[in-house]
């Protein structure tokens, strides 16, 4: 049905139907967010603010949008000439939409050189933006480059398993993974990468180079490196093997284990899980406790979060997630598998601590599982969902909010420790500056079930413990000494427990345990 005309300069009318591919990209578009995006929004507004976005390519390129409520049109000029006009009606559906964005585009490139000249990426991101620039902070475009590295950066990518110095053309390897291609290979820290399958690597955009670097699993890729010591580079062969990138690091303090989890992608909990199992081996059965730093974590897989969460409490609930799809009401719960159910844990957390880490950290310390210290985390406190696009880019949209155990949402109130360090100079009696303080000097609402607090409270109590971006080595101290002394530990984790356990998630969230179906996929917390 063709309800778009199409006026090029100079010549008469015609309708246009179809831009192939264009118009069905931007149809995919359309349907994912008017569907799954977390409020209500018209595919009208949509292809709106996308056509208008336009203008961003070339100064010179006009487009304007004509009648305030109802059926609405847009108008695309340029110096002066106007090259298309399309009606946009109120209850515009999607195909229709993506014709007519596709034909706004195809004038756009008609009327401006500027334009014409461009790649479909660049095009095709300035529509996307405009669509999501309507839609809240956390939903975005990515284009099939970006989209591919978020890809590797969630779910591994076939590589050798090298972080590389990409400065001044200097491709030196700063790291070699352990068990990967690299390693059994040979390569070492500090070995300068000179041509990769024979081309060399001087002059070139680092990210062309690791681009290279990657490839299809089992593929053979050959590394020239010159090695300090030796005269004569030496040649490397290795099959590439997936490669996720390591997101736990882990430390010790006697017999505390400290896991530091710098965001959440597909190999966390399996890497937590290993370091722990192996603390407790070198502790004998004995671990005294466990710290999850968390802090400058900002989120990443949403199923992540909840399998590590799921390490540590033995049952009940984890978190819930409730939104406009009914598929976004979801309930997770403990599975009844914990490995360490019961071994004394502090989490960590500051401003940085976003999403999928304040999820882990809310989940401990509403049931009562864990003592949070540190400052007021980010509080981030939706899901995103990544939708694949046509053309290998991807949509990310919000379309759930994260609730509790204890009931309340994390969106704007995030996590408020019980031992607050926000605000005290690391010196040597700040350790027990900060444990004498009592939780209620800070805030009278502090003690309170926090399902309970108002917009007022909450912004009460977040304000009693401020968020700080820093990690002082002071948060670190402060967990090693609860979990030194078990009195110290029992009385923070009754304080905790008292204030936010005075409810449970939201009744008629679907039952499902960290086992079950999850979200769609694939679908993060970023």
């Amino acid at each position: 049905m063709a309800l778009a005309l199409f006026a090029l300069a100079g010549c008469g009318t015609e309708s246009v139907v179809e831009h192939g591919s264009t118009s069905e990209l931007f149809a995919r578009g359309l349907d994912q967010i008017t569907d799954l995006y977390i409020l209500p929004i018209s595919g009208q507004t949509l292809v709106l603010v996308g056509g208008k976005n336009l203008m961003k390519l070339d100064p010179h390129l006009i487009v304007t949008i004509g009648g305030q409520v109802g059926d609405r049109h847009v108008t695309l000029s340029y110096e002066g000439t106007a090259y298309a006009n399309y009606a946009v009606p109120t209850e515009i559906d999607d195909l229709t939409g993506g014709q007519v964005i596709a034909g706004l585009i195809a004038a756009a490139k008609k009327a401006s050189p500027k334009i014409a000249a461009m790649p479909e990426e660049a095009i095709d991101k300035a529509v996307f933006d405009g669509m999501t620039g309507a839609l809240d902070r956390f939903s975005r475009y990515a284009s099939p480059d970006e989209a591919r590295d978020q890809r590797a950066a969630r779910d591994g990518f076939g590589g050798i398993g090298v972080t590389l110095e990409t400065a001044k053309d200097d491709f030196s390897i700063t790291a070699v993974s352990e068990n990967s291609p690299a390693s059994q290979a040979g390569l070492r820290v500090g070995d300068k990468i000179i041509a990769v399958d024979g081309n060399p690597v001087g002059g070139r955009p680092a990210t062309e180079i690791i681009r290279q670097l990657r490839g299809p699993l089992g593929s053979v890729v050959v590394l020239t490196v010159s090695r300090p010591g030796e005269q004569a580079n030496l040649d490397f062969t290795m099959n590439r093997a997936l490669v996720v990138v390591p997101t736990v690091t882990v430390s010790h303090d006697g017999n505390i284990a400290i896991f530091r989890v710098a965001s959440f992608n597909q190999s966390t909990t399996q890497r937590v899980t290993e370091a722990l199992i192996e603390a407790e081996r070198q502790a004998n059965g004995h671990l005294a406790g466990i710290v999850l730093d968390l802090r400058g974590d900002p989120g990443g897989l949403l199923d992540q979060a909840v399998s590590l969460s799921d390490l540590f409490i033995e049952k009940g609930p984890i978190i819930s997630t409730v939104g406009r799809h009914p598929a976004s009401h979801q309930y997770f719960a403990a599975t009844g598998h914990a490995i360490a159910p019961s071994t004394p844990i502090v989490v960590l957390v500051n401003g940085g601590s976003a999403s999928a880490s304040e999820i882990v950290a809310a989940a401990l310390q509403d049931v009562g599982r864990a003592v949070v210290v540190g400052s007021s985390s980010y509080g981030k406190g939706t899901v995103q969902t990544v939708m694949r696009l046509p053309n290998d880019g991807e949509l990310t949209l919000t379309w759930a909010r994260l609730v509790t155990p204890s009931g309340y949402f994390l969106q704007e109130h995030g996590v408020v420790p019980t031992v607050c360090t926000a605000g005290v100079a690391d010196h040597p009696g700040a350790v027990e500056t900060v444990l004498q303080r009592p939780v209620d000097a800070r805030d009278p609402d502090a003690s309170r079930p926090r399902v309970s607090l108002n917009d007022a409270a909450w912004a009460t109590l977040r304000q009693s413990c401020p968020t700080e971006t820093t990690s002082s080595p002071l948060d670190v101290r402060v967990a090693e000494r609860l979990l030194s002394d078990p009195t110290r530990y029992a009385a923070a984790l009754g304080a905790i427990h008292q204030s936010t356990s005075a409810a449970l998630v939201p009744p008629g969230a679907a039952a499902l345990t960290a086992g079950g179906s999850g979200l769609s996929s694939p679908s993060r917390t970023p």
